[in-house]
């Protein structure tokens, strides 16, 4: 992640882009701006680089000192709510920065487990314009598993992600076999919720939680534009509604067994 958000990546970035600005235009440390907002020099640093969100507390508090007419108090106000085209890019800069990722997927496989076949098989039929230059870049996201500090994965999957064969039999069948090679790393948690647990919270649709230092975000996603969810209520709802669907998920031994049996499936 680079030392500057991009302020046309989200409001959120807007926001981080703002602080710095302000900071800096006022010769102002981030230990100094730190006092000022009530946190520490890090936490201001994380939300100019965009690893952390503002929290309505510390805008309030740069608005009052800064006399900025309540701009941070306002940009916060409307991220918490805005959906966002350009989503999935605000969302890689937090996945790279995050210490675990808990996702869970009810129609396809996520990208962070695709194999090239399946992920091009996913972007042609969603008519992406430049496949090839699309497919690098989702490989180029999973060295994040394999790096000398790999992410934290939890992952808990529909049972009917592994009947539904994207690519043609052969392209899935190596689909499910990384599933569970990925399965034996000590950093990755493949769970799946069987067709028999019947109606369940998840079939809402997929969603992701990221944690980073103690701070999640939760990530919502919808055709063309997705949602960054930064209050701490909502974000909550998300983890307990993902604690919910693991209730319902196999344990991790079953749930490999089953991948096994659906590769054993497939003629």
């Amino acid at each position: 992640m680079t030392d500057e958000v991009d302020p046309r990546s989200s409001l959120w970035g807007l926001i981080g882009f703002y602080l710095r600005f302000l900071r800096t235009s006022k010769g102002l440390t981030g230990a100094e701006a730190g006092k000022i907002a009530g946190c520490a020099p890090s936490t201001i640093s994380r939300i100019e680089t965009g690893a952390q969100l503002m929290s309505r507390k510390h805008a309030v508090r740069l608005d009052e000192a800064w006399r900025t007419g309540g701009l941070f108090t306002l940009l916060i106000y409307y991220a918490v709510r805005a959906a966002t085209p350009d989503w999935f890019n605000s969302y890689l800069s937090y996945e790279h920065a995050a210490d675990r990722v808990r996702m869970f997927a009810g129609q396809y496989v996520p990208g962070l487990f695709q194999t090239p076949e399946y992920a091009r098989a996913l972007l042609a039929a969603g008519r992406t314009k430049d496949k090839e230059a699309s497919l690098e870049r989702r490989m180029a996201r999973q060295e994040i598993l394999s790096r000398p500090n790999p992410l934290e994965v939890w992952a808990i999957i529909a049972q009917t992600v592994l009947e539904w064969p994207v690519g043609g039999k052969d392209a899935f069948k190596a689909q499910l076999a990384r599933l569970l090679e990925l399965s034996e790393q000590p950093n990755v948690s493949i769970r799946v919720v069987p067709t028999t647990a019947g109606a369940y919270e998840g079939m809402d649709g997929p969603f992701l939680i990221t944690t980073s230092r103690g701070s999640e975000l939760a990530f919502v996603e919808a055709p063309n534009a997705g949602r960054l969810v930064a209050h701490l209520e909502e974000v909550n709802d998300f983890v307990i509604r993902f604690d919910r669907i693991g209730m319902l998920a196999l344990p991790v031994g079953p749930s490999r067994d089953l991948i096994k049996k659906s590769m054993e499936q497939i003629a």
